[in-house]
């Protein structure tokens, strides 16, 4: 018996879109580090995993508005098929969960590509180390909060809840938002020390900090929390499941837009940058490097050995970069005023006179 209805077509309808804008976000992500800059990461496959949770989430989420996610208990009628509801809502928030956690370990994963400051690494390590312990701790939580497990969605059943998992909810939430503030705001600190023109670093670094968004949405989410203990559950939980799949989609497409830099370069002016040159040969910004070992810091973060000042610029040697595409990232190609400079120093002696 099908009590499909209420709210659960328009929810079906915002998730099932959110999907296909997270796989076309992702796609393009993958595509770009795969075939055109060769670099694929840590936090590419994370982004993958998270679509993976992200459509497994929508799946268990759809099945509950088979049997009644977005109706009043009145109009569902049936306690079987209201139980049933509530127990595939409650399998969605285990998916729900992970892909918010994954989203914000790719969003860590990839700021790692870019820091060389051990502070700001440790920082990092931190916040992903917390949220590895959060995530995996509400996924548990949320299906066996009470005993036996069945009475989690099925309130007759005769048992009982060791937890409000509503609390847990605004603890992982809470983090979650903070988690999001602090990766958007980190990206301040790692420009601002370099030797670039103040328009410069603005762009490059709200290039980098669109990861607040993701936190706004948080927010609203964790608000939404709220509906976790109202008593028409199916029906007050639908904002919060609505908002945590846009906070998980809004993060994976934060976290992307600086990473298909590249691809737009290509598309937009072929195999040469903004300033004709070949892509494989214009200058790149040893930010965005990997594979190279930590060094001795510099103010900035980065390893002096592997940088010099040409310009007023900071570069990486030429030779390095011909040896191999050590920079994951494109978004600094082509900005404004960073051009490659050659100087060349010729000093010279006035010849002796003969006697």
């Amino acid at each position: 018996m099908s009590a499909y209805g209420g709210l659960g077509p328009m929810t079906n309808a915002v998730l099932w879109l959110e999907v296909v804008i997270f796989a076309v976000f992702a796609g393009l992500r993958i595509y770009t580090r795969k075939h055109i800059l060769n670099a694929i990461g840590l936090d590419d496959y994370l982004v993958v995993l998270a679509l993976i949770l992200h459509i497994l989430y929508t799946i268990f989420v759809t099945i509950a508005t088979h049997y009644g996610l977005g109706r009043l208990f009145a109009d569902v009628g049936d306690p079987v098929i209201y139980s049933k509801a509530t127990m595939y809502e409650v399998f969605s928030q285990v998916a729900g969960i992970m892909v918010i956690g994954v989203g914000k370990g790719a969003v860590g994963t990839f700021l790692l590509r870019i820091v060389r400051n051990k502070i700001q690494i440790w920082f990092i390590w931190g916040c992903l180390g917390i949220t590895t312990f959060i995530t995996l701790f509400a996924s548990i939580t949320v299906v066996i909060q009470c005993f036996p497990v069945e009475k989690t969605w099925n309130p007759t059943v005769e048992g009982t809840c060791w937890i409000d998992f509503s609390k847990v909810g605004y603890t992982v939430g809470s983090w979650f938002v903070a988690a999001d503030f602090s990766f958007a705001i980190l990206p301040w600190f790692i420009i601002w020390d370099l030797n670039m023109k103040q328009k410069e670093k603005i762009t490059v670094a709200c290039g980098l900090s669109l990861g607040i968004f993701a936190g706004i949405c948080g927010i609203v989410r964790t608000v939404a929390l709220a509906g976790l203990n109202a008593s028409e559950y199916i029906y007050d939980t639908v904002p919060m499941l609505i908002w945590s799949a846009t906070e998980s989609c809004v993060t994976i497409m934060c976290s992307s837009i600086p990473v298909l830099r590249p691809l737009y370069v290509r598309i937009r002016y072929g195999t040469k940058d903004e300033n004709g040159s070949s892509g494989n040969t214009s200058y790149k910004l040893p930010l965005y490097g990997s594979g190279r070992k930590y060094g001795r810091l510099s103010k900035s973060g980065l390893d002096p050995s592997t940088i010099e000042t040409i310009g007023g610029s900071l570069r990486a040697p030429a030779d390095d970069y011909h040896k191999s595409n050590v920079s994951d990232e494109h978004i600094l190609d082509g900005a404004a005023g960073i051009e490659r400079t050659d100087e060349i120093s010729v000093s010279y002696e006035p010849a002796e006179k003969k006697v």
